[in-house]
């Protein structure tokens, strides 16, 4: 006995739109980023357009592979944006992964129970039941990884990033910063929060940061003492109008914060790092 299931494109692309949407937000809040509601749903449509996929005869593994990056590429370019070549890499593999998770889980679904009115095809999945249900059970799964991703990223040691605009002379720059917990520079003197940013960005700031050649920063910098694991050591370091710092929703405001010259480059997908203590 042979059973036919219809399959209607146009249900197709809005269930998937649907999921990718969640989707879109799992991968944001692994990767700390944010997105306008407005990019999510656009990227999540061309996730859903993507599944018209389900249409074509099987094809090889890699053939597929390939189509699902090529897909995920459009996807994070748009929700996450392409604001450095590495952020991007990661932010694309982060959905990437999550796709596929979710792919993977469905066909063992698929495979362990045989659902009637679930399909699977070229690793794109349909269902053919209620909206409503569909979108009962995919808020639920959403809110239940919520859940789980606060328990765990409570326990977790992994840093958290946030997005720093710091002000200075009627310019700005825009910092994506990580939140350091073996950070513990502070200034000492006038307690002003310490953001330690690379050298290129505060560049970018002040333009040129010698003082003995830009004499409108003798007023602005400070030296900061600072230990590292070979001893002590100092940081150039310039004090800003003020910065906000927006992290995990919330936004900070900060009075004539010091922007501190790292170092070394910050370039492994951000380029400034903060105390955690700025933040309480």
């Amino acid at each position: 006995m042979v059973i036919v299931l219809i399959v209607y494109a146009d249900v197709l692309i809005f269930l998937n739109t649907l999921v990718d949407y969640f989707l879109l937000l799992a991968a944001l809040k692994i990767s700390g980023r944010r997105a306008s509601t407005l990019r999510v749903v656009l990227s999540a449509l061309i996730g859903g357009l993507s599944s018209l996929y389900i249409f074509l005869p099987n094809v090889s593994v890699w053939l597929e592979l390939l189509y699902k990056l090529a897909v995920a590429l459009c996807m994070s370019a748009v929700c996450f944006g392409v604001s450095g070549f590495k952020q991007y890499l990661k932010n694309t593999g982060i959905l990437f992964l999550i796709t596929c998770g979710y792919a993977g889980v469905m066909f063992a679904f698929w495979t362990v129970f045989k659902p009637y009115g679930m399909v699977i095809n070229n690793s794109v999945v349909y269902f053919n039941i209620s909206p409503t249900i569909l979108v009962v059970c995919t808020a639920a799964g959403y809110i239940l990884f919520t859940v789980l991703w606060r328990i765990f990223k409570r326990s977790s040691r992994l840093a958290s990033q946030c997005e720093i605009t710091v002000f200075a002379d009627g310019k700005n720059i825009e910092l994506n910063a990580i939140v350091d917990t073996g950070n513990s520079i502070e200034d000492i003197f006038q307690k002003n929060e310490v953001i330690i940013a690379d050298k290129r960005q505060v560049t970018a700031l002040f333009g040129n940061i010698d003082f003995n050649q830009n004499q409108k920063l003798k007023s602005r910098y400070r030296i900061l003492p600072c230990s590292t694991v070979s001893g002590y050591d100092t940081l150039d370091s310039y004090r800003c109008d003020s910065a906000v710092i927006s992290c995990e929703n919330k936004k900070t405001v900060l009075k004539k914060p010091l922007l501190a010259v790292s170092k070394t480059n910050l370039d492994d997908g951000y380029n400034a790092i903060i105390n955690p203590k700025i933040l309480r």
